[in-house]
């Protein structure tokens, strides 16, 4: 896993990532790892001549002779996939948190969309009542249309006037 990342060590968040680092299953190229404070094994086992397991002087984070770990490797392998798990399950529910939050928001935004929708067509349906209305009016009084617009383009223009200077 490491060698995919090449010499850096940015890769790695704490020092059991690395626990299977340089094993590559040649039991001649696994590093002998005594302890020289017991020369017998180390790590507690006892060696051949103890009662303990036989450590032929690997560390114990590699595979005995029929392939096994020992219970504590597994053990520490074990509570590095809680660890993960957790991570792994605290960012699962972020991310539902998030898609419920989106779903909330476009739903809110539809129906928004919806009223506005309905609030313009509402503004349509008056804005074309009441030119019909001013056109009826303007064919009552004899005068045309245009006079009628021209007339109320002068007030308007009356009141911008007044209203800005």
């Amino acid at each position: 896993m490491a060698s995919r990342f090449g010499p850096s060590a940015l890769h790695q968040r704490d020092p059991r990532s690395s626990l299977f680092e340089n094993y590559t299953g040649d039991r001649k190229s696994r590093p002998s790892s005594h302890s020289p404070a017991r020369p017998n094994g180390g790590y507690g086992y006892s060696g051949p001549s103890g009662s303990g397991p036989v450590n032929d002087g690997f560390r114990p984070a590699t595979p005995n002779r029929k392939g096994q770990y020992s219970d504590a490797v597994l053990s520490e392998l074990e509570s590095q996939n809680d660890d993960q798990v957790e991570g792994m399950s605290a960012k699962v529910k972020m991310l539902k948190d998030i898609t419920i939050a989106i779903g909330d928001e476009i739903r809110d935004s539809s129906k928004l969309a919806d009223k506005m929708n309905d609030s313009f067509d509402n503004t349509r349906v008056r804005l074309k009542g009441t030119m019909n209305r001013m056109l009826r009016m303007a064919e009552r009084t004899g005068v045309g249309w245009r006079v009628w617009m021209g007339f109320f383009a002068a007030v308007i223009f009356l009141f911008w006037y007044v209203w800005l200077f």
